[in-house]
């Protein structure tokens, strides 16, 4: 290999992993001024991440969630009908698939919908985007951020969903209003069946599902779930074990080993007593971070200064609302839109800033003045 062939390779590489390349690159220039531990790594969050990852994996190797979609399209008989089922799936599938996989999923089935009925989608896509980022927030396990702010500031399963209770239900007013405010039609969709899931097999993933929520909760043993999910993966398709995304653990180790190594400098001192001291201060550092860097390294950063556990939860999730990196899912959704309809990209960006910069506006103005700013007094 020449060198040039070899830096289009890393350019290509660090075009495609930009938050990991960034991860191991702030780790490895930290850790020359600083001395790494391995104490600084959250083992347990890293078990659950790679076990959901598996179950979801399995899921999709069934395609539970494909074929339980199409079976709602079939009631559908109108434009809003359609809308409010891809939406809907997104937005519940979102709270225990993952935002990224609810996306992965269900927008290459809303786009081949679109084609088959003569839909514009650019407007559905966004609304999937921004189900799949607000649905996500509701649970524990449906965004990495969730994850790791649920096990950093030991949340009890009751904190948590009293927490992210409020922002869920605005967002589903937010989006409910946008769909009907649309216009409607009648539709009349001519789908191809799917084969039902093997029962048996798709019953052991929704179980090792549920099992690994119970873990992220604390109702039951992260490295026993992930040892039994291993197990049971090794049986029924080893396979899937190549199929995770481990350069999100990998980021994720890059995080916990820079965060570790600057917790002690003086700008994290001067953050600490300065900006991140108040539950203001640190929603309105996660709502701007968020649109700059993305919530999940938002999160992971701001975890290291701060002690306003709540603030930082409701921030990083609303953050997710605005640019199109402030959360990576919606660059997912983006390129998959861009790629079918590549002379409508500019559009659907200039859609998607719109629906996003108000839903920040709205949500997070009225989730400040609700619960941070009214706990504060």
């Amino acid at each position: 290999m020449t060198a040039n062939n070899f830096l289009d390779k890393l350019k290509a590489f660090v075009k495609q992993e930009t938050v990991l390349s960034a991860a191991v690159i702030m780790a490895a220039v930290s850790s020359v001024f600083y001395r790494p531990q391995l104490a600084y790594i959250d083992w347990e969050v890293l078990c659950v991440l790679w076990a959901l990852m598996l179950v979801v994996a399995g899921l999709k190797s069934v395609r539970f969630l494909d074929w339980s979609a199409i079976e709602l399209l079939q009631l559908c008989g109108s434009r809003r009908q359609v809308t409010l089922v891809l939406v809907g799936i997104t937005f519940l599938s979102s709270m225990f698939v993952t935002n990224d996989v609810a996306l992965l999923t269900f927008v290459p089935l809303a786009l081949v919908i679109g084609k088959a009925a003569k839909m514009d989608m650019p407007l559905v896509i966004i609304l999937q985007t921004l189900a799949a980022n607000l649905g996500s927030m509701f649970t524990p396990a449906g965004n990495p951020q969730n994850l790791f702010l649920y096990a950093h500031y030991d949340f009890s399963a009751g904190e948590f969903f009293s927490i992210m209770l409020l922002p869920t239900l605005l967002s589903v007013v937010y989006i409910l209003l946008i769909i009907y405010n649309g216009q409607d039609r009648k539709l009349s969709l001519q789908l191809e069946r799917m084969a039902c899931p093997q029962r048996k097999i798709t019953a052991v993933y929704l179980a090792l599902l549920f099992f690994n929520i119970a873990a992220v909760l604390h109702f039951a043993d992260k490295y026993i779930a992930l040892a039994v999910t291993v197990a049971a993966v090794l049986v029924l398709n080893r396979k899937l074990l190549l199929q995770v995304d481990y350069s999100l653990l990998i980021t994720f180790i890059g995080f916990f080993i820079f965060i570790g190594n600057i917790s002690h400098t003086d700008i994290v001192v001067f953050l600490q007593n300065n900006v991140l001291n108040s539950a203001a201060g640190t929603y309105l550092a996660a709502l701007f971070s968020s649109q700059l860097i993305s919530n999940v390294p938002a999160a992971m950063l701001l975890a290291a200064l701060t002690k306003e556990a709540e603030a930082l939860l409701l921030g990083v999730n609303i953050g997710g609302l605005g640019t199109l990196i402030a959360s990576m899912a919606s660059v997912i959704s983006y390129k998959l839109f861009a790629v079918e309809h590549p002379y409508q990209a500019g559009n659907y960006l200039k859609m998607f800033l719109f629906y996003n910069f108000l839903g920040l506006l709205l949500i997070g103005t009225a989730v400040y003045f609700l619960s941070i700013w009214k706990a504060g007094i």
